[in-house]
């Protein structure tokens, strides 16, 4: 896989994981913020939202009897409230702080009497009709409003008039008593005369949705309150008695637990961004910022990868393999792997390059000093007045002299060539000949050579013709070079074989010098195109340059073939050359 499908990959798991999280943390709100609501609705209307759970959370016993959430019961205490469960005859089976003025079995139509406020109960009831377990039943929940009871106990003792609310002895003890207020509000809501009303905390002024959520919420605010409307005067009295002092008015109760909980929601989801940023840029920034750390090591010459405390680079485990959060760039490591060492072994290279090219230029500087001392020893010695010199002494010294700058020309020459030969600017041109025989005429003249020696020189052509795309030219001063530093190389007595190989199609053969001399050493057969190796000096021969067989490669290679050496120290030298096509080119 790329490493534009792992990133990508990664990145989708990523938004995947981060949106089902999200989904999960508004999920926990909304169960949060649902209960919480179901608690208020608890709260503020037992009769329509908790007998519904009551019910459901109900467990009928072996015994008949009825087990009821504690929780929800808790809730009946709090509303001074009871519970009777009927059967269909309207028998109580089962009830819960039911008060003694309340009946224990109702009549066929009675109950609807009751319910419907046909007939007098002095409680509010409130009634639902369920099956349970296979069994319908009745549940009654009962409660007293303590306002209407006192409205209903002291409104016909009392007397409004001119604007006036007059209440007797008897009354104001029964209001203080039961720790009441009244108020009589005009047709606007706006308060026209009151008694017992606490100075503080108290409006004198009512909408209409004011007075209906006092009314139908007395547990938001802890007060109850019943109300009475005078058509004659037009007047509403309002009577409130608070039933729990610990309570502080809300106006919206809702507030409390939506506001709470999108703050939390908000600020969770704020942290799980914050920590999948952490993650993301431990996971994903962090190997970029070792990968960063490299290249700037590369950039000053520091080719290995950055290692931690324990020595072992940052990106692997000790068993070699990439770790986790590493393995998606497990492609740009290998390429910067694979980069760190081309540029360890170029660099490498280059030391040793520089290394050669100051023996090089000692060698050149050796080789051009030496013949240019003897020409110039030779002039200081002609021109002299000291000596007088015969005709035979000057030719002497005049053949010497032009050796010497022969051999300095031919330096200079194969100098010229190795740079034209490295930059590509020699294009020989070749023609097909005849290998067999270009080789033996060349091997022939190399024979005649005083300076090789007599019979050291066995050439053995290929046994059917050879043809070949080769330069001649090119071709004559390669050979010259290779037959040269086998036999001025080695022993006297060392043998030079010449042969040729046909190759398996038309224009491919391989030739081959192999010495029974004295050998190379690996590194010198390694050194012997690149150091410009010479086996003498100027003062031993004038046949080389020095540049030799940097030049005879750079000829090979130019009429598209190559050289192998192959050598030992005391087993002798072999040298192949190789013209063999190419796949592509045969097609």
């Amino acid at each position: 896989m790329s490493i534009r499908r792992k990133l990508l990959t990664r990145f989708i798991g990523m938004l995947t994981g981060t949106v089902i999280l999200i989904i999960l943390l508004g999920s926990l709100a909304t169960i949060w913020v649902l209960q919480k609501v179901n608690e208020v609705n608890i709260v503020d209307d037992f009769a329509i939202n908790g007998l519904d759970q009551l019910i459901n959370s109900a467990e009928i016993m072996p015994d008949n009897t009825i087990r009821y959430d504690p929780e929800l019961l808790k809730q009946v205490d709090k509303n001074q409230g009871w519970l009777q469960v009927l059967d269909e005859k309207g028998y109580v089976i089962d009830d819960y702080h039911v008060p003694s003025d309340v009946p224990d079995h109702y009549k066929p139509g009675e109950l609807i009497a009751y319910s419907q406020g046909d007939k007098v109960f002095p409680y509010q009831l409130s009634m639902l009709i369920r099956e349970k377990d296979g069994k319908y039943f009745t549940l009654l929940y009962g409660e007293k409003n303590v306002a209407q009871s006192l409205l209903d106990e002291i409104r016909p003792k009392l007397s409004y008039a001119s604007g006036k609310l007059t209440v007797k002895p008897a009354e104001q003890e029964t209001i203080r008593k039961a720790d009441a207020y009244i108020q009589i509000l005009d047709p606007y809501g706006k308060e026209i005369d009151s008694y017992n009303k606490p100075a503080v905390g108290v409006p004198s002024q009512y909408s209409i949705q004011d007075l209906i959520l006092q009314v139908r919420y007395p547990n938001r605010s802890g007060i109850s309150v019943a109300t009475w409307y005078d058509n004659q005067n037009e007047t509403t009295w309002m009577v409130s008695v608070r039933i729990d002092s610990t309570v502080v008015e809300k106006q919206n109760p809702y507030a409390f637990i939506l506001e709470p909980a999108l703050v939390v929601l908000i600020l969770s989801i704020v942290a799980l961004l914050i920590l999948l940023a952490l993650w993301y840029a431990n996971r994903f920034g962090a190997p970029m910022l070792h990968m960063l750390q490299w290249l700037q090591r590369l950039e000053q010459g520091q080719y290995e990868e950055p290692t931690g405390a324990s020595g072992i680079p940052r990106s692997q485990r000790r068993n070699g393999k990439w770790k986790r959060k590493y393995q998606v760039y497990g492609d740009v490591l290998h390429s910067m792997q694979a980069l760190s060492h081309t540029l360890k072994q170029d660099e490498d290279l280059r030391k040793q390059t520089d290394s050669l090219r100051e023996e090089w230029i000692a060698g050149i500087t050796h080789d051009l000093k030496t013949p240019l001392s003897s020409i110039q020893g030779y002039a200081h010695m002609l021109e002299t007045d000291k000596y007088t010199w015969t005709t035979e002494e000057v030719r002497e010294f005049a053949g010497i002299m032009i050796d010497k700058s022969m051999y300095m020309d031919r330096l200079v020459n194969d100098l010229a060539m190795t740079y034209r030969l490295r930059s590509g600017g020699y294009q020989p041109e070749v023609v097909r000949t005849d290998v067999n025989t270009l080789l033996c005429d060349l091997v022939l003249r190399a024979e005649r050579n005083p300076a090789y020696g007599e019979g050291r020189i066995l050439f053995q052509p290929a046994n059917e013709p050879v043809y070949g795309l080769v330069h001649i030219p090119s071709f004559e001063r390669i050979v010259d070079n290779l037959t040269a530093n086998a036999l001025l190389h080695n022993p006297p007595d060392s043998i030079l074989v010449v042969r040729v190989y046909a190759g398996e199609h038309d224009d491919e053969f391989t030739i081959e010098f192999a010495d029974n001399g004295r050998g190379m050493s690996s590194e010198t057969v390694w050194k012997l195109f690149e150091r410009y190796y010479r086996g003498t000096d100027t003062g031993t021969s004038d046949v080389g340059s020095g540049l030799g067989m940097a030049v005879t490669r750079g000829l090979i290679e130019a009429m598209k073939g190559r050289i192998e050496v192959l050598s030992k120290p005391g087993e002798g030298t072999t040298i192949r050359l190789i013209w063999m096509q190419s796949t592509e080119e045969r097609s």
